[in-house]
């Protein structure tokens, strides 16, 4: 376990009881990290490097031991892909290991604000992600089923970290990133251990509710088309 599962007091928003959890959020009850790794064939790379086609996007989700716990799979449009790119509408389907779609994160085509609606089962939403305009920042907001916003995500300077980590902070409504962040997804500029090569990691205190870790995971896949896509 990382330091994040001993924050007990800073998750704005406390796990319910197992009573009430989810069934299929099970596996996210006790976790306080995951890690991200992209799935790109040869055969994709040739494609988008020699073609400039963009392939759908796929991932496999991990544990801090190396077990898979999600499968990630873009559906979305051919065309869309190549011409709007981070822009486009797109629905990422999260399987568990029963390949057994437990999640489901839905994004509409837009020119300016981005929202991700989070779903699960897939068709009830569980929480937001709204991408907030700012001057040179990524910042956005995380809201539960109701729309509410629970707390703030504020990432760097794209382009401007060299040789480091790039860390998206999970701060409170009110808190700044410097002294009161919760929980983070980043970038590593380097790992080691058993999830050595991961494109992302989330950590958050363990005892958040089951419906923002997932939500956390739909922002990493908003943050990834967002910022991370390669540029023609």
């Amino acid at each position: 376990m990382s330091v994040y599962a001993s924050l007990e007091g800073t998750a704005m928003i406390p796990s319910p009881d197992s009573y009430h959890c989810p069934s299929h959020l099970e596996t996210l009850t006790r976790m306080d990290q995951l890690f991200v790794f992209k799935e790109v064939t040869m055969e994709e790379c040739l494609a988008e490097v020699c073609c400039g086609i963009r392939p759908f996007k796929k991932y496999n989700v991990k544990d801090d031991t190396g077990n898979k716990v999600f499968g990630i799979i873009e559906d979305s449009e051919c065309c869309e892909r190549q011409c709007f790119a981070g822009a486009r509408s797109f629905i990422m389907n999260v399987t568990d290991h029963s390949n057994q779609e437990v999640i489901r994160l839905v994004h509409p085509f837009v020119c300016c604000n981005h929202e991700l609606e989070v779903q699960s089962p897939p068709g009830t939403a569980i929480g937001y992600v709204q991408h907030n305009l700012h001057v040179c920042l990524p910042k956005f907001t995380v809201a539960n089923e109701r729309g509410e916003p629970a707390f703030k995500i504020e990432g760097p300077c794209i382009g401007c970290t060299c040789c480091t980590d790039e860390n998206f902070e999970l701060v409170s409504l009110n808190g700044a990133a410097i002294d009161r962040s919760f929980g983070k997804i980043f970038k590593p500029f380097s790992y080691s251990g058993p999830n050595v090569g991961a494109d992302f990691v989330l950590r958050f205190p363990s005892n958040l509710d089951v419906k923002m870790k997932a939500t956390v995971l739909g922002a990493c896949m908003l943050i990834d088309c967002m910022y991370y896509e390669r540029s023609r």
